[in-house]
C-alpha cells in the first residue's frame, strides 16, 4: 500500500516560503537552519567566536556590521563550569537570564537523542530560536573511529535536522583534524557532518605576517549572503570584518609603504631602500607605489634616469592623515588572543 507524503509544487513552495532568508546573526546563521564552525582545538578560538555571536544575538546588537535577530540562546558546552564562567565573562554573558547552560558533566548515562530532545524543549519553553552545541561530538559520545562513521554521524545530526525543522536554529562546533583541509573537509571525521547543515564555517590562523588576533573565516553555503572568505579581528569591543584576504593584503602592502617613507623630500628613499624596508619584490613594491600616487597618497621626486632615481617621500599633510587613519584603525589597547 503507498504512503502519504506531503508532496509539493514549486508555485507552492513559492508561496509557502519566505522569498527572503531570515537570518538570526546575518548571514552565518539563518533562521530554521544549520550552521557547523570547525577550527583547531585551543587554536582557532572556536567558543570566543560563537559566545561573541551569542551576544550580540541575545542583545538584538550588530555581529560583525551585520544584522541579528535578538532572541534567547540555550547553549550546551563541553567545557567545566570554571573555565567556562571565565569564557562568558570575557563575552560579556555573565549574569544574563536569556542565556542558559547546559554541561556536559551534567547529562549523566542520557543518549544524545533524549539531550537533544531536551535541549529543543527547553529552547522551546524560552521561546530561544538558538541551539548552540558546543562541542557535538562530545555530546553525542562519538570517539575514536566512530567519528569517521556517516551513520553515527547523520544519527548525531538528525535532533539538530529535527530542531531546524520546528524553527530552531543550531550552531554547531567540531575540532578540525591535526592536518587540516579545505572548509567543508577540514572538521575530524566524516564528511557526513558537513553535508547534513546548511553551512559550514571554518576558523583558523591566517598564513603570512597577521596579527595574533585576526582569523580567516571561511565559508560554504546555501545561501548567496554568506562570504567564501572574511578576515576578521577580535577587539576589546568584540569581532570586527577586516575583509577579503586580498583586500587586507594590499592594505597592509599599502600601510607597510607609508610608514617606511620619510617625510619630507629631504630623505626620499629609492625603490630598492623601500625593498629593503617593506620586504617586498621589486614588482610589487611598484604597484603598490604607483597607486598611492594615483591617489595623492605619497609624492615622488627625481627624474627616473640613472644617476637620478625616483625617490618617494611623505608630505606632512599626508603624514598626519595616515597618523590618524592608523590610530582610528587601531584603538590603543585593542589586543586581544581569541581563545578556543
Amino acid at each position: 500500500m503507498p504512503i502519504n507524503l506531503p508532496f509539493r509544487t514549486a508555485a507552492e513552495i513559492e508561496v509557502e516560503t519566505p522569498a527572503e532568508v531570515d537570518w538570526v546573526a546575518r548571514p552565518w546563521v539563518a533562521a530554521g537552519a544549520s550552521t557547523e564552525l570547525d577550527g583547531k582545538v585551543k587554536l582557532a578560538g572556536k567558543t570566543t567566536f560563537t559566545l561573541h555571536l551569542v551576544r550580540a544575538v541575545v542583545n538584538g546588537a550588530p555581529f560583525m556590521g551585520q544584522s541579528t535577530r535578538k532572541t534567547a540562546v540555550v547553549y550546551l558546552t563541553e567545557q567545566n563550569a570554571t573555565s567556562f564562567r571565565e569564557a562568558t565573562k570575557s563575552a560579556g554573558l555573565l549574569g544574563r537570564e536569556d542565556f542558559v547552560v547546559l554541561y556536559f558533566k551534567d547529562i549523566g548515562g542520557f543518549r544524545w537523542s533524549s539531550v537533544a530532545r531536551a535541549a529543543v524543549e527547553e529552547c522551546k519553553r524560552r521561546d530561544a530560536k538558538l541551539l548552540v552545541v558546543d562541542t557535538l561530538t562530545q555530546f553525542a559520545g562519538i570517539a575514536g573511529d566512530g567519528e569517521n562513521n556517516a551513520g553515527d554521524a547523520l544519527a548525531a545530526m538528525r535532533p539538530l535536522q529535527q530542531a531546524a525543522a520546528e524553527g530552531i536554529s543550531a550552531l554547531i562546533t567540531r575540532h578540525e583534524r591535526k592536518s587540516g583541509g579545505t572548509v567543508g573537509d577540514s572538521g575530524r571525521g566524516s564528511s557526513a557532518y558537513g553535508g547534513a547543515v546548511d553551512t559550514v564555517l571554518s576558523l583558523r590562523r591566517p598564513e603570512g605576517n597577521q596579527k595574533r588576533n585576526v582569523r580567516l573565516l571561511q565559508a560554504l553555503s546555501r545561501f548567496d549572503e554568506t562570504p567564501t572568505d572574511q578576515l576578521i579581528e577580535l577587539t576589546d569591543d568584540g569581532y570586527r570584518s577586516l575583509g577579503e584576504p586580498g583586500d587586507v593584503a594590499i592594505e597592509t602592502e599599502r600601510l607597510n609603504i607609508i610608514a617606511a617613507l620619510p617625510n619630507g623630500k629631504r630623505n626620499a628613499l629609492d625603490i630598492e631602500a623601500l625593498c629593503d624596508a617593506t620586504d617586498m619584490s621589486r614588482a610589487q613594491l611598484q604597484r603598490r607605489l604607483d597607486e598611492l600616487l594615483n591617489d595623492g597618497e605619497i609624492r615622488k621626486t627625481g627624474k627616473g634616469r640613472k644617476g637620478d632615481a625616483f625617490r618617494y617621500f611623505l608630505d606632512s599633510a599626508v603624514a598626519d592623515d595616515e597618523r590618524r587613519n592608523k590610530n582610528a584603525a587601531e584603538p590603543e589597547g585593542r589586543k586581544k588572543k581569541p581563545q578556543s
